[in-house]
């Protein structure tokens, strides 16, 4: 899923994927010490983009 991009859905897994990766609970493919992650996604007929950046640390 995270190498296709099926409308809607690889937004989400990615997003999903970012999120877990912060919170360290990515399991066997943790990055360690992921702190920051910054994704992407379009759908469509490349007309709707979105852009995320989540994070382990509250915002200052």
């Amino acid at each position: 899923m995270l190498s296709s991009n099926p409308i809607g859905a690889s937004g989400m897994i990615r997003f999903a994927e970012a999120a877990k990766q912060v919170m360290g609970r990515a399991g066997d493919y943790q990055v360690d010490g992921a702190r920051t992650a910054l994704g992407h996604a379009y759908g469509g007929g490349s007309q709707y983009f979105s852009m995320w950046l989540v994070g382990a640390d509250k915002p200052a």
